[in-house]
């Protein structure tokens, strides 16, 4: 089941802030590491709701290309800050042993960026 990128924030910020009276069962570093994943993925498939009203060929295409042809459909600030938090967001994702992963702290930034991007976004992103 494919859930709309508001539902994947949404439950990248319960991994980041447990609903009271929960006890968290993941240690917060990998709490961040799971956020981090789902806040990708909310981008992932806003870029494909984009693109499915505006090309909707791009939706194949590579993440990267989406991202870099962004700008000639919304403001080049947009497309930089969609195109900044997206390749945080990867590098977050990779598990490299010289790189500590992200902080909790981190990944709230990215929540709160992703947020604005979405909320920033066309009306072709948005279910």
């Amino acid at each position: 089941m494919i859930r709309s990128p508001h539902q994947l924030v949404a439950a990248a910020g319960d991994l980041l802030t447990p609903p009271p009276g929960t006890e968290p069962t993941l240690t917060p570093a990998l709490r961040a590491r799971a956020a981090a994943a789902l806040l990708r993925l909310a981008l992932d498939e806003a870029m494909d709701d984009f693109w499915r009203g505006v090309s909707p060929r791009m939706v194949h295409a590579r993440g990267r290309t989406k991202a870099l042809c962004l700008d000639a459909y919304v403001s080049p600030a947009l497309a930089r800050q969609w195109y900044a938090v997206w390749t945080a967001l990867t590098t977050a994702g990779h598990h490299e042993t010289y790189e500590p992963p992200p902080t909790p702290a981190e990944v709230k930034a990215w929540h709160g960026a992703v947020t604005d991007l979405l909320h920033a976004m066309p009306t072709a992103t948005r279910p």
